[in-house]
């Protein structure tokens, strides 16, 4: 069978712009569309060196976590395979109908194209309508440094949640919720919560300053350790509404 490379490489490069376009959209990922066309290439790419006498199973693992990283950044080894996963079901689902159309209706080249390029502009134009909602959403996220008392230092993502209304009830501090696997050896504040889900006490400590990006720093605050943060992808503290102000 002869195999045309150009258009084998330009229907490999529409095919992953459209999968990682989908992926965008179903995870709600503040992705950029230069970034998405950059990583299609390098999908396009990565298929011709399939033809050659190399490790096609290295190649598509490299390809695929190139393209993940390039597309969406890391944010952790979870949000990583989770872009991924999502990924291959994206490409099985969409490599699915394709084959469909050949089998019932026509094996014809001209046919692949014109389905990819129906399908990828319903993709292109579900993108641009939730792409507006993702960026207001991610209007809430901030790079954060923490310094502690032992002068060791941590960056992590923030989110600014106007759900945590945390203070402390001695010195009327706002508290930010950092996640458990940060958790250290210290002199504990324990401050008490209520929730809808119970009471408790909150264990906590007061950090030398924090840096906000875009905000500046601060320093009367406490950082109380939660499992909080990881019901929010990529996030590993929630930031207090009432120390966001510059």
């Amino acid at each position: 069978m002869k195999i045309y490379i150009d258009l084998f490489f330009l229907f490999n490069v529409i095919m992953d712009f459209m999968i990682i376009l989908g992926t965008s959209i179903i995870l709600k990922r503040n992705s950029n569309l230069i970034r998405i066309i950059i990583s299609s290439l390098i999908g396009g790419f990565s298929s011709i060196l399939l033809f050659g006498n190399i490790n096609k199973i290295l190649i598509e693992v490299i390809s695929i976590i190139v393209m993940m990283l390039i597309s969406f950044g890391y944010k952790g080894i979870k949000y990583v395979l989770r872009n991924i996963f999502y990924m291959y079901l994206l490409s099985t689902l969409i490599g699915g109908i394709i084959y469909l159309f050949n089998v019932k209706v026509s094996n014809n080249l001209v046919i692949n194209y014109f389905i990819i390029i129906v399908i990828s502009s319903l993709v292109l134009i579900l993108y641009i309508k939730e792409n507006r909602k993702i960026k207001n959403i991610y209007n809430n996220y901030y790079k954060v440094d923490i310094y502690f008392k032992d002068k060791s230092k941590i960056s992590v993502v923030g989110f600014i949640d106007t759900g945590n209304n945390l203070y402390d009830p001695y010195k009327k501090r706002p508290i930010i919720l950092l996640s458990n696997k940060y958790i250290r050896e210290d002199n504990y504040i324990l401050v008490p919560y209520y929730t809808m889900s119970g009471e408790g006490l909150l264990k906590c400590i007061k950090p030398n300053i924090i840096f906000i990006d875009g905000i500046g720093y601060k320093g009367n605050v406490l950082v109380g350790f939660s499992e909080s943060p990881k019901l929010i992808d990529g996030v590993d503290v929630i930031l207090h509404k009432d120390i966001m102000k510059g």
